[in-house]
């Protein structure tokens, strides 16, 4: 359970595990979840809430959370891909493919070997190093199409803050390794850092299901 404590870092910590609903109330609320993208989004947020709660308010221990971490980082792996690959060419799309199914199929062997309550800084970084090279593939044909509209299309903001995320949390990760699948490990002002990085991230999310914001295109919606 929560450790309740006195210090404001104990409640921004505790506000940091609801952020993932910002958006998605507001996708609700606009009756938005059915279109693309943010059926995803949606789905995305909710899959980060139910992933960090219990870690925020310390209502697991270390091998329950690490199932449940192992579980909704694939899932928002292919969500994720889901969600930029129509803006990539076909042959991108199709090399992404390739390389999506085969790293999952090994990432549910070695699951199915080690155990789903083990867990694997490198695979974590590698799956963060592959979201991270997709998001920065998809900007620039993004940008080419949006063109001085960039700012009202949903998967800038969408990419902004899930590429600015992923950053802070492996350049973390390199100042103090284990913390992608355990970053309740790190000390204060470190865990402080990375609440700030899903603030912003979080933030842009919002901004991305704000009205005004333009849909993915029904031609540029290929068949994953």
């Amino acid at each position: 359970m929560f450790k309740p404590g006195n210090s404001f870092t104990d409640y921004f910590f505790i506000a940091t595990a609801f952020l993932p609903l910002l958006p998605a109330i507001l996708i609700l609320f606009q009756k938005n979840s059915g279109k693309e993208p943010f059926h995803l989004l949606l789905i995305i947020c909710l899959v980060d809430f139910i992933r960090d709660l219990p870690m925020h308010l310390y209502m697991q221990n270390v091998v329950n959370q690490n199932v449940i971490n192992n579980i909704c980082y694939l899932i928002e792996l292919v969500l994720l891909t889901c969600l930029f690959k129509p803006i990539l060419t076909k042959t991108i799309r199709n090399v992404l493919a390739i390389i999506l199914v085969s790293f999952i199929s090994s990432l549910l062997t070695w699951l199915s070997v080690k155990g789903w309550n083990n867990n694997s800084t490198s695979l974590a970084t590698l799956q963060n190093g592959m979201l991270i090279g997709m998001i920065l593939l998809s900007l620039p044909p993004l940008v080419r199409a949006k063109g001085l509209d960039i700012f009202r299309s949903s998967l800038f903001w969408i990419a902004g803050g899930t590429l600015f995320y992923l950053l802070i949390l492996l350049l973390l990760e390199w100042l103090t390794p284990g913390c992608i699948l355990s970053p309740d490990t790190l000390d204060t002002e470190n865990r402080v850092f990375l609440s700030l990085a899903a603030l912003i991230r979080y933030l842009l999310y919002t901004l991305a299901v704000l009205p005004g914001r333009d849909e993915i295109p029904a031609e540029e919606k290929p068949s994953f």
